[in-house]
């Protein structure tokens, strides 16, 4: 293993908050993964801020609207060169292939990774919503999808790792969050497994947040998890 493909999930609304984590945590992970939550509070200021770390970023703003809309965000994202970031691939063909396009026209190095299903979803949540099939059935379809519309990625829950891989290979990178050691709570996520599992079934990035940010040590937190997939 080259690189160290544990990204951290900053799920602060308090760019302080944020700063001290990432402080204690630089040494044991490989990027840091934004979201909603931290940019509804921070705003760019905060990205610009925590770019300063020179560590990879992972921009999750799960995008999902009308293409254009979608295109025009995307463009925006780009400016800022993360290193992945990530398109809702239920929002259809015509939006991930214009955006696969721009990010051409652009000539950016970012991945676009296209969020399948959720991993706080399970065969009840989508059937609640009026989705038909389980989320394993679900999964393949988008990510076939993905695959089709020239999408670099996916991300899925642990559970569905060893299948994408069958299916793809190497042919898309598969961004793995609901990582939890043993000992930690599963919270809001519902398709869960260990770091080390997931890498051995094939996960190329796996995202880490709470079980890091909340732990009493974040620092040690970070830590166990890196030396557990050595």
């Amino acid at each position: 293993m080259s690189k160290n493909p544990i990204y951290c999930a900053i799920d602060t609304s308090c760019i302080n908050d944020a700063d001290r984590i990432i402080n204690e945590i630089a040494p044991y992970i490989g990027g840091i993964k934004l979201g909603l939550e931290f940019f509804t509070s921070c705003g760019i200021k905060g990205i610009e801020k925590i770019a300063k770390y020179e560590l990879p970023l992972f921009l999750d703003f799960k995008l999902y609207d009308i293409p254009n809309t979608v295109k025009k965000s995307l463009q925006n994202i780009l400016s800022y060169n993360p290193t992945y970031t990530t398109l809702h691939v239920s929002g259809g063909s015509r939006m991930l292939k214009e955006c696969v396009e721009l990010k051409k026209e652009l000539n950016s190095n970012t991945n676009l990774i296209g969020v399948t299903m959720l991993t706080s979803f399970d065969d009840v949540s989508m059937n609640e919503i009026g989705m038909s099939g389980t989320v394993d059935r679900n999964v393949d379809n988008l990510s076939s999808l993905a695959f089709e519309c020239g999408m670099d990625g996916i991300v899925c829950s642990p559970m569905e790792i060893r299948k994408v891989r069958e299916t793809f290979g190497s042919k898309l990178k598969v961004v793995v969050p609901g990582i939890r050691n043993q000992t930690d709570n599963a919270d809001d996520q519902k398709r869960t497994l260990s770091a080390k599992k997931a890498i051995e079934f094939g996960a190329d990035i796996i995202v880490v947040g709470r079980p890091i940010t909340s732990a009493d040590s974040p620092g040690n937190a970070a830590e166990i998890f890196h030396q557990s997939i050595k």
